[in-house]
C-alpha cells in the first residue's frame, strides 16, 4: 500500500483495504506520526472496525464504540454516519466509581467519607483516553482519520491473553449453528464448547469464551419466544402434523383460551399401541420443565419385554375431571380401541376417572405405590412384618377365601386383632382388593406387570434429558431425542436377535425347539426357565372314566425327594449334551414304585393341568398362560409327558394360539413387511415412512457426485410436479402450513390436530397470541436444606444478637437514671 501523496489532488490518496493484513499496515504507518496515517482513507465502517481492531489487538487492548454520528458539520441530521470514534475499552468511569475524581465525598469530615454507590465489583474502566477520531470527507465519500490519541494510562495486556478481550470474542454464524445443533442434540453448553474446543486444538483458539456461547444460545431462545412459548409450541406440533402424516395431538384450553394440557402421540407410538397395547401403565413425574407441569406417560412392554411408549401429555393438573380429558382422548387417538389392563397408583382421582373412561378394562394398582403409602398412612406398624403379610396379600393368594383369611391374620399379627375399620387406609386398600391381590388379578392378562414399574423406569430414563429449568420448547425437543434414543434400543435388540440364536439347554426336546426361534431371547429365557422348573414337579392322571377327549392331570412337587436327580431321572449335566428329555421322567414301573413315597410328603404348589387333546387346549388352575401369556411348568411337565405318546403326536411342539404373537421376534417385522405404498391398504403413514426411507438411501449415494445429484434433484422435481398435478385431479390439497387447529366449543374446550383435523382447521384467529396456564410451583420453597453445623451457627449468633441487643438497653437505661 502506497501511502505517499502528491500535491496535484486527492485522488491518488490510499484507500485501506480490509483484505490487507494488520502486518503489512503496520509497516505503512507509525500512530504515532501523524503524516503517515492522515492520508488514510476507509470505504465504510466496518473497515474502520478492522483497521483499528487489529491494530488493538496487535497492541494489547478492547475497544469500544465512542460516537457513531449522522449530524454533519453544520449539525444537521442525515442518513449517513460522518463521525466516528473508537477508543480504549478502559475508558471513562462506571458511576459511582472510587477511581472517579468526580465522585466527591459528602461529608467534609476527614474520618467519614462517604460516597454516593461504592461497586464492589473489579474495576475495568480506568479513564484511559487512547481513542481514533474519523470524519466522512463527503467530496470521497469516504472517512479520514483526524485525530489519533494513542497513549494508555494503564499496562497493555500480554500476547497469549487476546483471547480473552472482549471486542474480539465473537460467535460466528457456523459456530452458532454448531452450538444450537448441538443444544437440540441434548448436549450441555460445556459440552458443546469443549466438543468445539477440540476441533480446534483447544478451547484458547475459539475466537469466544463459554460466557458468550452462553449468551450466544440465550439470546437465540429469546428471539425464538418474541411470539410467546404457547404460540412456539403450537407451531412445533403443526410442524410435526405436517412432516409425519400420523402425528396426532391434543391441546386442552380453559374458558380464558389459555392452554391447560397437551396430549401428543406420533405414528410409531400408534403402531406400538397396535402392537403391544394390551397392557398399559401410566405413571406422571415432575421436575421435567420450567413450568412445574408434571408429565403423563402411557407405556407397555414390547416383545423384549423393554418399555415403549405409546403416548404423553404435559398436565395443568391431577384432577379426575383432567384425567377424563387425557383419557379420552387417547382413546380417540389409538381409533377407540381400549387395553386389557391398566395400572396406575392409588390416587383418587384415577380411581375415579379409570373405570369412567376405561369401562370394561382392568384396572390394576401399583403395589410399589401402596407399600409407600403404608409408610405415610400407618407409621410404625408398616414394619416388616406387616410388608411380608402384605407380600402374600399381593402375590400367593389363589381364591377369596384365602384373602379373607390371610388379612385376618395380618389385622392378629401387625394390628393386635383391632378391625379393618379403625384405620382409614386399610379400609379404602380392602375396598380396593379386586386390583390388587392375585386372587383377583390372575383372571387377568397383565403381561406380568405388578407395578407401574414401567413408568419409573422410564422416570430415571428422562432424568438424562429433561431437566426442571427447561423451558417448554427445549422439553419437546429433548423428548424427542429420549423417544429416538428408546427406538435405537428397541432396534438393536432387534437386530441382536436376528443375528444370534438363543441358549437350549435342551435340544432333543422338541417342545423347546418349536419355539426357540420364534420367541425373542429374553422371552425364550423366561419359557426355558419354566422348563427347567417342570423337572421339579410331579403328575397323577385324575382323569374321569366317562372322558375320551379331556386329560385332567395333578402337577405337584413335595417338600424333599432323596436323590432328586434319580428320581426325576433327569441328569443336568446330560441335558445341555443331548441328554434325555422330560418326557423320560416317569414310567408305568417307576410311578408306581413312587407314588407311596408321594403320600409321605406334603405336595406344594398342587395345580390341575386340563387338556383337550382333540382341540388342543390347554388350561391349568395356576392361571399364567391368561395372565402373562407364557405356558407354565406344570403344562410344561404334562405336554413332555404326553409328547412321548405316538397317541398324542399332536402334542410334541407348543400349540401356535399359545405363542402370542406380542412375544415373538417378527411382530414388527410383519408389519414392515406387509408396507406397500401403492396398496388402498396402507395407511398414510406407513407410505411416508417408505418414501423416505427410500428417498434418503438414494440421497445418500448420489450426493457424492455433482453431477449425479443434479440429475437427482431434476429427477425428483420432475417426479414432485406430476404427483401435484395427480393429488390436485382427485382433489386432495396441500395444508399449508399456517392453518391454526380447531377449537371446540364443548364445556371443557380443546384444540387437537391430526392427519383429517388439520385440513379442517379454521381459519379464525385471536389477535392476541395464546399463552400457557399459570401453574404454581408444588414446591414450596427452592432454598437449600441447611445442616445442623449451619443451624447452629445460626443460633449462637442470634444468642450473641441478643446479649449485645439487651447489653445497650441496660446501658441506656443506667445513662437515663445518672441523668
Amino acid at each position: 500500500m502506497d501511502l505517499t501523496s502528491t500535491s496535484s489532488g486527492i485522488a491518488q490518496m490510499p484507500v485501506v483495504d480490509s483484505s490487507d493484513t494488520l502486518a503489512d499496515s503496520l509497516q505503512c504507518y507509525s500512530p504515532t506520526k501523524k503524516e503517515t496515517w492522515e492520508y488514510l482513507a476507509f470505504k465504510s465502517v466496518e473497515e474502520v472496525e478492522k483497521f483499528y481492531g487489529d491494530y488493538a489487538l496487535k497492541s494489547g487492548f478492547s475497544i469500544r464504540i465512542l460516537l457513531k454520528s449522522r449530524n454533519n458539520s453544520q449539525n444537521q441530521r442525515t442518513d449517513k454516519i460522518h463521525y466516528l470514534r473508537y477508543g480504549c475499552n478502559k475508558q471513562g468511569y462506571k458511576k459511582g466509581s472510587l477511581l472517579d475524581p468526580k465522585n466527591k465525598p459528602k461529608s467534609e469530615s476527614p474520618v467519614v467519607v462517604e460516597f454516593e454507590k461504592v461497586k464492589e465489583k473489579p474495576e475495568e474502566r480506568v479513564g484511559c483516553t487512547a481513542a481514533i477520531f474519523l470524519k466522512l470527507d463527503e467530496t470521497l465519500n469516504v472517512f479520514k482519520i483526524y485525530k489519533w490519541d494513542v497513549p494508555h494510562c494503564h499496562p497493555l495486556h500480554k500476547p497469549e491473553h487476546g483471547c480473552y478481550l472482549r471486542s474480539f470474542r465473537q460467535v460466528n454464524e457456523v459456530q452458532g449453528q454448531l452450538a444450537v445443533i448441538n443444544s437440540k442434540a441434548g448436549m450441555s453448553m460445556r459440552t458443546s464448547y469443549e466438543v468445539m474446543g477440540q476441533g480446534v486444538g483447544g478451547t484458547d483458539n475459539l475466537p469466544f469464551r463459554f460466557s458468550d456461547l452462553k449468551n450466544y444460545l440465550m439470546t437465540n431462545r429469546q428471539k425464538e419466544m418474541l411470539v410467546g412459548e404457547a404460540t412456539v409450541i403450537q407451531d412445533f406440533f403443526r410442524n410435526e402434523a405436517l412432516s409425519k402424516p400420523s402425528f396426532y395431538y391434543d391441546i386442552q384450553v380453559d374458558a380464558a383460551e389459555d392452554i391447560a394440557s397437551i396430549f401428543w402421540a406420533d405414528g410409531i407410538m400408534q403402531l406400538d399401541y397396535a402392537l403391544f397395547g394390551d397392557v398399559i401403565s401410566f405413571d406422571t413425574t415432575y421436575r421435567t420443565n420450567n413450568q412445574y407441569r408434571p408429565l403423563a406417560a402411557f407405556m407397555g412392554f414390547d416383545n423384549h419385554r423393554t418399555s415403549v411408549l405409546f403416548g404423553a401429555a404435559l398436565l395443568y393438573d391431577e384432577t379426575a375431571a383432567t384425567f377424563d380429558w387425557l383419557f379420552t382422548t387417547f382413546l380417540k387417538c389409538m381409533s377407540n380401541k381400549k387395553p386389557q389392563s391398566i395400572y396406575t397408583d392409588q390416587a383418587s382421582a384415577l380411581l375415579k376417572s379409570v373405570p369412567n373412561i376405561f369401562e370394561g378394562v382392568f384396572h390394576g394398582l401399583c403395589s410399589w405405590h401402596m407399600a409407600e403409602n403404608a409408610k405415610k398412612n400407618l407409621g410404625s406398624r408398616a414394619n416388616s412384618a406387616f410388608f411380608d403379610e402384605l407380600n402374600i396379600l399381593i402375590s400367593h393368594v389363589e381364591t377369596e377365601s384365602d384373602f379373607d383369611y390371610n388379612w385376618d391374620q395380618m389385622m392378629k399379627t401387625c394390628f393386635d386383632g383391632r378391625p379393618t375399620a379403625d384405620f382409614k387406609w386399610l379400609v379404602q386398600t380392602y375396598r380396593n382388593r379386586m386390583h390388587w391381590s392375585s386372587a383377583w388379578v390372575k383372571n387377568h392378562f397383565t403381561a406380568g406387570l405388578k407395578t407401574t414399574q414401567l413408568s419409573e423406569s422410564f422416570n430415571a430414563f428422562l432424568r438424562h434429558f429433561l431437566q426442571p429449568d427447561h423451558s417448554l420448547v427445549i422439553f419437546f425437543n429433548h423428548f424427542n431425542i429420549m423417544v429416538q434414543r428408546m427406538r435405537d434400543n428397541h432396534t438393536e435388540l432387534d437386530f441382536k436377535a436376528a443375528n444370534t440364536r438363543a441358549k437350549n439347554n435342551y435340544p432333543n426336546s422338541q417342545l423347546m425347539r418349536s419355539v426357540v426361534n420364534k420367541y425373542t431371547p429374553t422371552c425364550f429365557a423366561f419359557i426355558h426357565r419354566q422348563y427347567d422348573f417342570s423337572f421339579k414337579y410331579f403328575y397323577e392322571e385324575v382323569t374321569p372314566q366317562v372322558s375320551a377327549i379331556d386329560k385332567v392331570f395333578k402337577v405337584f412337587t413335595i417338600v424333599h425327594v432323596d436323590e432328586p436327580e434319580e428320581v426325576d431321572g433327569v441328569n443336568y449335566d446330560d441335558a445341555c449334551n443331548d441328554g434325555p428329555s422330560n418326557r423320560d421322567v416317569l414310567d408305568e414301573e417307576v410311578a408306581e414304585n413312587l407314588s407311596p413315597n408321594f403320600e409321605k410328603h406334603d405336595r406344594l404348589d398342587e395345580r390341575l393341568v386340563t387338556i383337550d387333546i382333540r382341540a388342543k387346549r390347554i388350561s391349568c388352575t395356576c392361571r399364567m398362560f391368561e395372565n402373562r401369556g407364557f405356558l407354565c411348568r406344570h403344562i410344561f411337565k404334562i405336554l413332555e409327558f404326553l409328547g412321548g405318546s405316538v397317541q398324542y403326536h399332536g402334542l410334541k411342539t407348543i400349540p401356535a394360539e399359545y405363542v402370542l404373537k406380542r412375544w415373538c421376534r417378527d411382530v414388527r417385522q410383519s408389519v414392515k413387511s406387509t408396507i406397500n405404498v401403492a396398496t388402498e391398504g396402507a395407511t398414510q403413514a406407513q407410505r411416508y415412512q417408505q418414501i423416505c426411507a427410500v428417498t434418503v438411501n438414494l440421497c445418500t449415494r448420489v450426493c457424492a457426485d455433482p453431477e449425479a445429484s443434479q440429475i437427482f434433484l431434476n429427477g425428483v422435481l420432475e417426479a414432485g410436479r406430476k404427483a401435484e398435478e395427480l393429488l390436485n385431479s382427485k382433489g386432495i390439497h396441500t395444508v399449508q402450513s399456517s392453518v391454526t387447529p380447531p377449537k371446540s366449543s364443548s364445556v371443557t374446550p380443546s384444540k387437537s390436530c391430526n392427519t383429517t383435523a388439520v385440513s379442517e382447521a379454521s381459519d379464525a384467529q385471536k389477535s392476541t397470541g395464546p399463552k400457557f396456564k399459570k401453574r404454581p410451583n408444588p414446591i414450596r420453597s427452592k432454598k437449600r436444606l441447611k445442616s445442623d453445623y449451619e443451624l447452629a451457627r445460626e443460633h449462637q449468633k442470634f444468642l450473641i444478637h441478643r446479649k449485645r441487643k439487651q447489653r445497650g438497653a441496660e446501658d441506656l437505661k443506667g445513662k437515663e437514671s445518672a441523668d
